[in-house]
């Protein structure tokens, strides 16, 4: 229980960075040096970093790629969840990993959703001629969220200790070039990135905190 306690301050704490963050992008430094005259904030320093990382097609669709198996993740353990429901006929007895997934799953849904609709900044290049969303970075929530989120998934359920640690490694180093990649692609304002991995981090943490609260109160084995 200290643990998810623990965990639950460093989500409020996270989360409130991400809030005070994002409106220092909305206020700080905004000037119009986008494409099409689109504005952003903290110009000085996305502008250099845009002048330093100019698009690459490779890293664009390498994170592209990315963004898909991170989907297909998100289906393999929706799929799992569906099996439990289906084979215990209750949500309630359905295993508390998979419950958590599925609202960390929701929650980085509701924020793509509200961000494309509340936009904050436009990408530093045009989608397929257009202006397009790019603060916070999706890309880099999805996969940040999705990989790790998975890694603590597998760590808590049946295996060996060797395929564990294996797993782990390869979601976290996943989880590591997507947001690499996603940088220095060039589609995103550095910012872009910044605002991603925070929100990342205040959605995990809050996904840890739950899991811990559920597990104390009805431990299950995953």
């Amino acid at each position: 229980m200290g643990k998810s306690k623990t965990y639950l301050a460093a989500s409020a704490a996270l989360f409130a960075l991400f809030v005070l963050f994002t409106a220092a992008v909305c206020l700080v430094d905004v000037k119009a040096i986008g494409p099409q005259g689109s504005s952003v904030g903290f110009a000085g320093i996305n502008g250099a970093f845009a002048q330093k990382f100019a698009f690459s097609e490779t890293f664009y669709k390498l994170t592209k790629y990315l963004g898909y198996l991170a989907i297909l993740v998100v289906i393999f353990f929706a799929a799992l969840g569906i099996m439990e429901l289906v084979a215990k006929k209750s949500i309630g007895k359905v295993s508390n990993g998979i419950l958590m997934l599925g609202a960390l799953y929701v929650a980085v849904a509701v924020f793509y959703v509200l961000f494309n609709k509340v936009i904050v900044n436009y990408r530093p290049v045009l989608e397929d001629g257009a202006l397009e969303a790019s603060y916070p970075s999706s890309h880099t929530m999805l996969a940040v969220c999705v990989f790790i989120s998975a890694a603590v998934q597998i760590s808590r359920g049946r295996g060996s200790a060797a395929f564990k640690k294996i797993c782990t490694l390869v979601f976290w180093a996943l989880a590591v070039i997507m947001v690499i990649g996603r940088t220095i692609s060039g589609v995103h304002w550095f910012t872009d990135i910044i605002g991603g991995v925070l929100l990342s981090a205040a959605l995990l943490c809050a996904y840890c905190a739950s899991l811990g609260y559920l597990s104390a109160k009805s431990p299950d084995v995953e």
